[in-house]
């Protein structure tokens, strides 16, 4: 059984955890905007799902490298 499905699943989940962010940060208003919106987005909240998923993506990706060098071990081993 290979890690690889696993890591590259939760690198896609950290992607879209960004991309949901960047969403709610680009409708952050202009400073001064008077005819801003009433929905306030927390920014330090989307700087810590930013970093978050950064980590998250980071950690899977480690995954995925270790993944790779064990079935190449194995199929040393068996080769």
């Amino acid at each position: 059984m290979s890690l690889l499905p696993t890591a590259t699943e939760g690198m896609r989940k950290a992607e879209e955890r960004v991309q949901r962010a960047a969403e709610r940060l680009a409708r952050l208003p202009l400073s001064g905007d008077a005819s801003a919106p009433e929905d306030v987005v927390d920014l330090s909240a989307e700087v810590v799902a930013l970093l978050e998923a950064k980590n998250a993506h980071a950690i899977n990706a480690k995954v995925a490298e270790t993944a790779t060098q064990l079935d190449q071990r194995l199929l040393d081993i068996l080769g």
